[in-house]
């Protein structure tokens, strides 16, 4: 095929396809890409089955239907208790002023919009740095 270029109906990205299958490319090889590939044929495939089989059609709704119970009760229960290792909320405003004229000070800004997307910021490396296990912690 040489140099013709694809359009990758995903991301929109360009790729060169392979030139023994170029024929029906769709997807470009990156991992996303190729997700959203499997999800699709297997909706599809999904969506035929249950066209076809009424039997099928009735365990998957009934399986559903057990997964969505499942998911709302370990949601209800999250919902009950308070995460673990999340402090309360600051209950005195006066200190929240104080945090906020401390990150406006280091992100030397009065802008408000500008002091949010610090805070943004700040509040997404924290995150990352709170989630136990291998890739989370305090570096060393």
């Amino acid at each position: 095929m040489g140099k013709t270029k694809l359009r990758c109906e995903f991301c929109g990205r360009r790729f060169e396809p392979d030139r023994y299958n170029a024929h029906h490319r769709k997807y470009c090889l990156d991992p996303a890409c190729a997700r959203n590939r499997k999800r699709k044929r297997q909706r599809e495939w999904s969506a035929r089955r249950k066209a076809r089989d009424p039997a099928f059609a009735e365990r998957e709704r009934a399986r559903c239907r057990e997964a969505n119970r499942a998911r709302r009760g370990r949601l209800a229960a999250i919902g009950r208790s308070p995460p673990a290792g999340v402090p309360e909320p600051c209950p005195e405003p006066e200190l929240r002023h104080v945090l906020l004229g401390l990150l406006a000070q280091v992100a030397d800004t009065a802008d408000s919009g500008q002091l949010r997307s610090v805070c943004a910021a700040y509040a997404a490396r924290g995150r990352l740095l709170a989630v136990p296990g291998p890739g989370g912690g305090v570096p060393p």
